[in-house]
């Protein structure tokens, strides 16, 4: 009986043949694909994350061309443009297909407003940041006194030891409590770089000093919520926590409180 036969040379055509149909394919979809995304286009450009910087800014700045083709868009470019503002931490940048970029931030959140020639404000990080411009309240403690204003420019982290130190009692003062956190209303950076904290109620001056920043700040903290809360703030003059075992007050009447 006669067997079909196939020649080693007719099985080589076959494959080659086979491989080029093949490769025509997978060239005919990359040419399709690509006419594709030609047709996509920038019709919106959205935000998310910012509460003290304006969604008009941060479209402005990462600066992408409205109609604009969606893939011809360079996303890390317009990335590090919007890094660029002092209030943005992070940022990324997506395509949203078929017509939309998705700009996402997460910004630097102002501790304190620094009291100079301007106001202008400061992370826990201690970077400085600008003017807020986008008409959000704030309601932060207030850092005073004799602040080197070459170390307070916007976009740079704080060096200088007497306002770093200003920001670490707010800090820590934020970790022992809201109610410590919210009775301090002004850090006083005094000349000798030393400090006098001024509370919230009443406006009561607070000799702080320097150093044991955490154990000066229970101390008050302790002291506030069992003499002051019960007796009021209103007769109370001044607080100084400088004295290693004891909190010394004094009242209107020249009172100081034994142990406290």
């Amino acid at each position: 009986m006669d067997r079909p036969f196939t020649s080693a040379r007719g099985r080589t055509g076959w494959v080659l043949v086979l491989t080029a149909l093949l490769l025509l394919g997978v060239v005919t979809m990359a040419v399709t694909a690509n006419s594709w995304k030609h047709d996509f286009r920038v019709l919106r450009v959205r935000t998310t994350g910012n509460t003290f910087v304006a969604d008009s800014d941060i479209v402005r700045t990462a600066a992408i061309v409205k109609n604009g083709r969606l893939f011809d868009i360079d996303l890390n470019g317009a990335r590090l443009r919007v890094q660029g503002n002092p209030f943005i931490k992070s940022v990324s940048v997506a395509r949203e297909i078929p017509d939309g970029i998705a700009i996402s931030v997460t910004e630097r959140r102002p501790i304190a407003a620094l009291i100079l020639d301007r106001i202008l404000y400061v992370d826990a990080e201690g970077y400085v940041l600008p003017p807020i411009r986008s008409g959000h309240a704030l309601d932060l403690p207030v850092v005073t006194g004799e602040l080197p204003a070459a170390d307070c420019l916007p976009g740079r982290q704080i060096r200088t030891r007497r306002l770093r130190e200003a920001l670490e009692i707010l800090t820590t003062a934020a970790r022992i409590g809201e109610d410590l956190e919210h009775m301090i209303s002004e850090v006083y950076c005094a000349g000798d770089s030393t400090y006098v904290l001024f509370t919230a109620d009443s406006g009561v001056p607070v000799l702080f000093g320097r150093g044991d920043i955490a154990v000066k700040l229970l101390k008050f903290d302790g002291f506030w919520k069992q003499v002051v809360v019960q007796r009021g703030a209103a007769q109370l003059k001044t607080v100084d926590l400088r004295f290693a075992d004891q909190v010394v007050v004094r009242w209107d009447e020249e009172h100081r409180v034994p142990g406290q």
